[in-house]
């Protein structure tokens, strides 16, 4: 009979608690995600680019609403939220020089990959081969020591989808020094390039190791370069880079000498993480990091990149979830684990300030159980958009990697299903499209330290990385239903 009671009075107990549950996630303030959001995206931050003065007044934005929320500080006797990381900024000056002209990247050419070179006064033999084998079969008889093998765009693109990677151990065992290509696509990708040379650039942490061989420099050039670099020679091109009336030759050397150099100096940086806790009822349970980056891109002349979706979306979200759990604490109800909230600083930069913090841990990584993070909310993505989904305004894009089998795909679909009832698009856990989503956010410094991590996001909208990406455009009510999620998804996890 006592155990009887004893099992009805703790499943009263369950029922109240999830009832309160759902009562908080239904306070999640929209008011407040908006207000944030406006903030953190006007023009006072001048687009939060790592280490700016945006950067630091969106850190101490975000550390005030941890103090509201009554979230721990654990830094500096535990009256501080911040986590300065060191970041190493790189400084390139690249040039290309064609018959003693020189010209800086970007205008009219591009080196692949951006790695520090100095090949001063090379001859270049030309390849006007349009086809695999033909090239292949003229290989031995090229004299190319010493020298750089131009390319045209066709043989290019046919090399770029069986691999060029055997070209180029071909030619480096013969000792050439460099590839150059030409094709009609290259002004625009160096338009693109040129309008976010404003952005700095920093050495990246998750960089794969080059091993002791280097690529060999691929030199992209504009026909108009291709133009000056043939001219010695009497000779004219097509803009995809083949020659008009090459006559019998497929292969010849060119009277013109080039040079390209790359020289780089490093200069070290720093920047706030900020980092609050609330602690478990069982400290001795591994705890569960919600996350989220506040930097974005910075000001390019008059353009502001606001970052409204990409991040200041993610970032009120969990400023919104931390306020939430105050209030369940308040009511009594505490998670068994702690949970560690982190805004991280350089996630556009590389993802600098997760990958600082998962090398300068609160607790060492074996004793984080999970990773929720999160990376854009509240506006449709072009995907949705473009095919008139009907779920535009009731979704939300999910990755989950529960390496360790700890149930985190249950807690977020139990959470869903709880609450908002969102679409869980699974579009990105395709292993056609994963790459880029596992990549390319804070989650990732943590997957390669083996931790678990459950990601949502909305997806690539229009505006991505544009001055237009601003918060008039973000769906509010979205927003809510996805930070609702988060909430939810957090709990669950953190009473796991």
């Amino acid at each position: 009979m006592r155990l009887l009671t004893f099992l009805m009075l703790c499943g009263t107990a369950c029922m109240a608690q999830q009832k309160t549950i759902e009562n908080i996630t239904n306070s999640c303030s929209t008011a407040d995600l908006k207000k944030n959001l406006y903030y953190l995206a006007s023009n006072k931050l001048q687009g939060r680019a790592m280490g700016s003065p945006g950067d630091t007044l969106a850190a101490n934005y975000v550390a005030a609403s941890y103090r509201a929320s009554g979230l721990l500080a654990p830094y500096n006797r535990e009256r501080s939220y911040f986590q300065s990381i060191t970041a190493v900024l790189k400084q390139d000056k690249a040039t290309l020089t064609i018959k003693n002209k020189r010209y800086d990247v970007f205008d009219g050419w591009q080196l692949y990959p951006g790695l520090p070179v100095d090949l001063k006064k090379i001859h270049v033999i030309l390849a006007d081969h349009v086809d695999v084998d033909s090239l292949y079969r003229d290989l031995p008889q090229m004299e190319v020591r010493q020298k750089a093998v131009v390319l045209n765009n066709i043989i290019t693109s046919k090399l770029m989808r069986v691999g060029i990677d055997s070209l180029e151990q071909i030619l480096r065992k013969r000792g050439a020094l460099a590839i150059i290509w030409s094709g009609p696509s290259i002004p625009k990708i160096l338009e693109r390039q040129q309008s976010r040379r404003f952005i700095q650039q920093y050495v990246q942490p998750h960089a794969p190791g080059l091993g002791e061989i280097s690529p060999l420099p691929e030199i992209a050039l504009t026909p108009e370069r291709m133009k000056e670099m043939l001219a010695p020679d009497h000779l004219s091109a097509n803009p995809d880079g083949t020659l008009i009336n090459p006559g019998t030759k497929k292969y010849r050397e060119l009277k013109t000498i080039v040079s390209v150099e790359l020289y780089r100096q490093f200069k070290e940086t720093h920047a706030p993480n900020v980092i609050g806790v609330i602690k478990g009822s069982d400290t001795s349970l591994a705890s569960v990091v919600i996350s989220a980056h506040h930097d974005h891109d910075g000001v390019n002349g008059k353009d502001t990149y606001y970052g409204a979706v990409d991040n200041a979306s993610g970032t009120v979200a969990i400023m919104e979830v931390a306020a939430m759990m105050n209030r369940a604490n308040k009511l009594g109800l505490k998670p068994k684990r702690t949970i560690v909230f982190a805004s991280f600083t350089g996630e556009e930069r590389g993802l600098l300030g997760s990958a600082w913090y998962v090398d300068h841990p609160l607790q060492e990584m074996k004793k984080t159980y999970a990773v929720l993070n999160i990376d854009m909310f509240g506006r449709p993505d072009t995907i949705h958009l473009n095919h008139q989904m009907p779920d535009s305004a009731n979704y939300a894009y999910i990755l989950v990697k529960d390496t360790l089998n700890r149930g985190l795909r249950d807690a977020l679909y139990t959470a869903n299903d709880a609450s908002t009832k969102l679409t869980l698009d699974t579009y990105y856990e395709n292993p056609k499209y994963m790459m880029r989503r596992l990549t390319g956010s804070d989650q990732y410094s943590f997957y390669l330290k083996g931790v678990p991590f459950i990601r949502i996001d909305c997806g690539f909208c229009i505006d991505y990385h544009k001055p237009t990406d601003t918060p008039d455009k973000i769906n509010y009510a979205l927003l809510t239903k996805q930070t609702q999620l988060a909430f939810t998804t957090l709990w669950n996890l953190a009473n796991k």
